[in-house]
């Protein structure tokens, strides 16, 4: 018997609440049969994509990903199902949807991400996504108690030989599934923590900077001349910005008039930690920010992503014959290097890059050749 089904997000308007709010469900219809299941999520009418079934906006956002998610557990299931000859119905679905299996990875692991994301950034929400995107490759049927050293030991192997992943990404997604395990004991899901038997990967990550003479080299570049002068003046100028202030990416891109007090410092909260930054602003930081005034704009800089920055700060570093491959978030490194090479007090180091610990604030101050032989040539003893 060939059965036809489809699967799609719907905001119930019929069921509007007092605040404006609607349900979202999920209709399901096998052979013109339609059962509509509740996703426990809510959105405005007018924020609603009809056509796409999802909430306007980004298709990356959190409800948008966990609705595509849901949606495409359930096609899943159903061609599953089909594979094996199983007649579909709406019965067949609705106890696939509701049942109480706790075990299952997937519905445990959307538990743990709803309560999580309320508590991280966008950036750090897409690394959980990418998790589990990674174990519905490795194993679409996995259940909780599954999860065992063995278990870890293959689905690393896995992504070692699946994916080109780097050794941050390796460490992340092993970092994000010992969140997940934590909770799933909290949950009496697990008994104990087989991460304990299991040896995490390093994250070599590399903390590389300019050097002052290369800075003075990026802010002496003239760019009148060069192709798209125009768009390589604001990546230089958010970069040189960032280089003064030791500010994210994220930050310099959202970076707000109404977060700059006086001309005299920024208050801001983060985005990727929402720790508050209250950084003073240096005499180059506030010439950069009056180039900007004249637009009269709701933030400081025009719209650049990331990867436009990175693209144009490669042809900067060529322009100026720097032989390195120059990224906006070495920036970051470099505020915090000079500040050490500079001796800046660590501790006001830590608060300027907003730093919950010390150890986060060392990681960043790597300190240059130049500066080590600068401390060992003080030494008298030594000469």
């Amino acid at each position: 018997m060939n059965q036809s089904f489809s699967v799609k997000a719907i905001l119930r308007t019929d069921k509007k609440r007092k605040d404006g709010l609607c349900p979202i469900h999920y209709r399901v219809i096998i052979d013109k049969k339609t059962i509509k299941l509740t996703s426990g999520e809510y959105e405005l009418e007018s924020n609603w994509n009809k056509k796409d079934g999802l909430v306007k906006g980004s298709k990356t956002s959190q409800i948008n990903c966990l609705l595509d998610s849901q949606v495409a557990m359930l096609k899943d299931f159903l061609r599953q199902q089909k594979s094996i000859s199983t007649t579909l119905s709406t019965d067949l679905v609705k106890a696939f949807y509701s049942k109480d299996d706790k075990d299952d990875f997937f519905v445990a692991y959307d538990t743990f991400c709803k309560r999580k994301f309320k508590e991280v950034s966008l950036g750090t929400q897409k690394h959980y996504l990418l998790l589990k995107k990674r174990i519905e490759q490795y194993r679409p049927n996995l259940k909780v108690q599954d999860i065992d050293v063995r278990f870890i030991e293959n689905f690393d192997a896995f992504l070692r030989n699946k994916s080109v992943i780097s050794d941050a990404g390796l460490f992340n997604r092993h970092k994000n599934l010992k969140a997940f395990i934590r909770f799933a004991i909290k949950q009496n899901l697990l008994k104990s923590n087989p991460y304990e038997d299991f040896k995490m990967p390093k994250c070599k990550q590399k903390f590389e900077h300019i050097t002052q003479q290369e800075l003075k080299k990026i802010k002496e570049l003239d760019l009148t001349g060069y192709k798209n002068n125009t768009g390589l003046s604001i990546t230089l100028d958010m970069f040189l910005f960032s280089c003064y202030t030791g500010m994210r990416c994220s930050d310099v891109q959202n970076l707000k008039w109404s977060s700059i007090i006086n001309m005299q410092y920024i208050k801001m909260d983060t985005q990727k930690t929402g720790a508050q930054l209250v950084m003073p602003l240096s005499r180059l930081a506030k010439l950069i920010l009056m180039r900007y005034k004249k637009y009269k704009s709701e933030y400081v800089f025009p719209k650049r992503t990331n990867e436009c920055l990175n693209r144009n700060l490669k042809l900067i570093a060529e322009y100026c014959e720097i032989d390195k491959k120059i990224t906006f978030h070495m920036a970051r490194h470099t505020f915090a290097t000079i500040l050490a090479d500079e001796n800046v007090n660590p501790f006001h180091i830590a608060k300027l890059m907003t730093h919950s610990n010390m150890k986060q604030t060392m990681t960043y101050v790597n300190s240059s050749a130049i500066s080590l032989e600068a401390s060992v040539n003080k030494i008298n003893i030594f000469n």
